[in-house]
């Protein structure tokens, strides 16, 4: 595979964490990390978010620019605490430890989204994918991005 100009060739043997079997210190400490980051998200607290990141964490929300980096994302999260609260249940998947190194969990979190503008609220339901990875020998988010499970037309309206 070829990527920005440099090869990598490897052979991987993943162990797959299903649901069933998250059990594994990796696994228990990666299910930490996104109890933390539903908690931060709960309590809308920037710093605790941007703590669960890596230097050079990301965040791919949709209708929107990737936020990269601790500026960015505190910038981000600002953005999203000053403009919604969510108050939702999330839910893991799955875990699958790459390496030692690098691993993602799949999930859910389903809940209710309040525009705290109109103080409208509807119902939210994501699906997502966290890359993490081993910064100074504790898990971190890497990469955060996400979609709606909402059906693409909902009461006559056709959502993107």
């Amino acid at each position: 595979m070829i990527l920005k100009g440099l090869s990598f060739y490897a052979t991987f043997k993943l162990p797959i964490l299903t649901p069933h079997e998250v059990s594994s210190p990796e696994a228990e400490a990666i299910t930490s990390v996104l109890h933390a980051y539903g908690a931060a998200l709960k309590s809308r607290n920037v710093e605790d978010v941007v703590n669960l990141y890596t230097s050079n964490g990301v965040i791919m929300p949709p209708h929107f620019t990737a936020a990269v980096g601790t500026a960015s994302l505190r910038e981000s999260y600002t953005r999203i605490f000053s403009s919604v609260q969510l108050v939702i249940t999330f839910s893991i998947e799955e875990i699958i430890v790459m390496s030692p190194d690098w691993a993602f969990a799949r999930t859910t979190a389903e809940g209710t989204k309040t525009m705290l503008a109109t103080q409208a609220s509807e119902e939210h339901a994501n699906q997502e994918l966290f890359i993490m990875k081993k910064e100074d020998g504790e898990w971190k988010i890497a990469r955060y991005a996400f979609s709606t499970m909402k059906p693409l037309v909902q009461d006559g309206v056709r959502r993107s």
